[in-house]
């Protein structure tokens, strides 16, 4: 423990209080509430402007001729997918159309060559009847 006597005086305690710089802060806040008065004004002017009539009717009439561009963009993309679609089904009827041609001609091809066959092995050396010269044909009917 630690003995204090009362009745000796303290030491003296200095405290200085310094100012400085005290003018930075307020120079900013005017800078700010300048630049806020300049906005509040610029938006007052800007929004106290409305558009006259012939500028809604220009505004109206380049919306319909955008609406119309656009329109016309949307068709002509659409004609377009469409005109694709129409080729490709033509390609392939032609193609499909090719491929039954020449299995239709295939199949002409081979039924000829199979009656050639056919008639070359039952040939004969003899002439047909109406062929030979010596035959005479019937004596034709008196009508009644």
């Amino acid at each position: 423990m630690t003995y204090s006597d009362p009745h000796v005086p303290h030491p003296e305690h200095v405290v200085e209080v310094r100012r400085e710089g005290g003018t930075t802060g307020w120079f900013v806040a005017g800078v700010v509430a300048i630049v806020a008065m300049i906005a509040v004004a610029f938006m007052l002017a800007i929004g106290a402007r409305t558009p006259s009539d012939d500028q809604i009717l220009q505004a109206q009439e380049q919306g319909r001729a955008a609406g119309v561009i656009e329109g016309a963009q949307t068709g002509a993309a659409q004609a377009t997918i469409v005109a694709q679609q129409a080729a490709r089904d033509a390609s392939a009827a032609a193609d499909s159309a090719r491929r039954s041609t020449e299995v239709t001609a295939a199949n002409a091809s081979q039924a000829a060559h199979d009656t050639a066959d056919r008639a070359a092995a039952s040939r004969d050396d003899t002439l047909a009847p109406s062929a030979d010269p010596n035959i005479q044909p019937p004596a034709p009917q008196p009508r009644q």
